[in-house]
């Protein structure tokens, strides 16, 4: 149980993307970030757990961010339009498969840990991963602290876990800083392809045990 002990408390952290035509809608498909994370220093004996790469499922409004750690595939589910959230864990090695259903409460919580942002759209331009892009300044509101937000129109895709703090500055974020449960991250989109998505992807098939976030904390003996 050592190994999903571990492994839990990195899906909370996570839990918490081919070029387009210009101004081009993509309803459905993949989008793969490269990302780095910065732990505090209670936390670093957690890093080499975790991901150097986020891929979203995404349709409509659904998005699914998975990821590989280890032995584990963790993915987030998400619906941003309905609030809804559910982490699947599936460690193989173990014959483990839990899904956790958040309580919006628990959502709320989880959010309150991240920074209040405030942009200010720039007048500086860079073509990143040939997209042209915006640079924008997030301010948290709390602290003062500035961060680098670079944005594109080139293309439309709904917001998934990632980007979810910075998806309202005027475009689709392909450079950024981000916040997960107050953990700063680093990202930067790496692929976006447009392709179907494997049906039933946003659910939990039969076999996955059901477990509340609380029993997932205790796991780590989180409080």
């Amino acid at each position: 149980m050592k190994i999903i002990s571990k492994l839990a408390l990195c899906a909370l952290l996570v839990a918490g993307f081919s070029k387009a035509d210009a101004q081009k809608k993509i309803n459905e498909g993949t989008v793969t970030y490269n990302v780095s994370f910065e732990l505090p220093a209670d936390k670093q004996q957690y890093a080499a757990l975790l991901p150097k790469e986020i891929t979203s499922y995404f349709r409509g409004d659904s998005t699914a961010s998975t990821v590989q750690q280890g032995p584990a595939t963790i993915k987030t589910i998400q619906d941003y339009k309905t609030n809804y959230q559910t982490l699947l864990i599936d460690v193989p090695a173990a014959s483990k498969k839990i899904a956790v259903v958040l309580k919006p409460d628990e959502i709320e919580q989880m959010d309150a840990t991240d920074p209040k942002l405030t942009p200010t759209t720039g007048t500086e331009k860079q073509t990143i991963d040939g997209y042209k892009c915006t640079k924008v300044t997030a301010t948290d509101a709390k602290t003062g602290a500035k961060y680098d937000v670079w944005v594109t129109k080139d293309i439309d895709i709904v917001p998934n876990s990632l980007t979810r703090l910075v998806s309202t500055f005027g475009g689709v974020p392909i450079k950024f800083v981000t916040f997960n449960q107050g953990i700063k991250v680093n990202a930067e989109i790496k692929e976006i392809k447009e392709t179907p998505v494997p049906k039933g992807y946003f659910t939990a098939t039969k076999d996955y045990q059901s477990m509340t976030m609380d029993e997932l904390k205790a796991m780590t003996g989180g409080k």
